[in-house]
């Protein structure tokens, strides 16, 4: 898994409607609006590579 994918997998799984809790509790733009629980998926699959190119 390289940042690319990543960056995709984190703006497929962003919804507008938790971007805008974030953006009501201080977070700022850009940001995709992913929740925690997919958030935790993407980390499960990062710890498996252990550098990014």
């Amino acid at each position: 898994m390289n940042i690319e994918q990543i960056m995709k997998d984190l703006e497929k799984m962003g919804t507008p409607s938790v971007k805008k809790i974030f953006i009501n509790h201080g977070a700022q733009e850009p940001l995709f609006g992913v929740k925690i629980a997919d958030l935790k998926k993407i980390q499960k699959k990062i710890k498996k590579t252990t550098y990014f190119h």
